[in-house]
C-alpha cells in the first residue's frame, strides 16, 4: 500500500514540474498567452460567460498559473477547475475578464516511506485576469493577488 501512495506522490510531482515550467515561461513575457477561439466566437451573445468558463475549465492545469496561486498546498492536481466569471469589460478594443477558479491542490510531503503527511486534496482559489483580442482570440492571462 505504501508503494501505491508513493507512486501517487510521484505523479503529483511530475504534474507540478510541468506546471512550473509552463508558468515560468509565461511569467518572463508578462503573463501566459493562449488562444480562446470558442469564447471569442460567443462574444456579444448571452452564452459568452458560459462558453468562456467551459473553455478555461477544459484547459490542462499546466496552461494556467495555478501553481503560483497555491496558498495551502505545494502541488496542483491535474483536475479541471471550477470557473466563475466575476466580471467582463471591454477596454481599448480588448475583452477584459476577471475569473475566479476553484482548483484542487495537495501537500504531497517529502515522498519518504515514513512521511506521515496525508496525501489528500483540498480546495484552492485564485482570481485571473484575461485580456482577450476579440479579432484573434489571443489572450494574456495574469494571476491577480487575492
Amino acid at each position: 500500500m505504501i508503494h501505491k501512495n508513493m507512486g501517487l506522490v510521484r505523479v503529483f510531482l511530475l504534474t507540478s514540474v510541468k506546471a512550473k515550467y509552463a508558468v515560468s515561461i509565461g511569467a518572463q513575457s508578462g503573463g501566459i498567452t493562449m488562444r480562446l477561439t470558442r469564447a471569442v466566437r460567443a462574444w456579444g451573445t448571452p452564452g459568452f460567460r458560459d462558453e468562456l468558463a467551459a473553455e478555461i475549465a477544459g484547459m490542462d492545469t499546466a496552461e494556467l498559473p495555478l501553481q503560483r496561486a497555491l496558498r495551502y498546498g505545494n502541488y496542483v492536481l491535474d483536475q479541471p477547475p471550477t470557473v466563475i466569471i466575476n466580471g467582463v469589460d471591454e477596454r481599448e478594443g480588448a475583452i477584459v475578464v476577471r475569473a475566479g477558479l476553484f482548483f484542487a491542490g495537495v501537500d504531497a510531503g517529502s515522498c519518504c516511506a515514513s512521511d506521515p503527511t496525508p496525501v489528500e486534496s483540498h480546495q484552492e482559489y485564485c482570481v485571473l485576469q484575461l485580456t482577450i483580442d476579440p479579432a484573434t482570440g489571443d489572450a494574456r492571462i495574469e494571476l491577480l493577488d487575492t
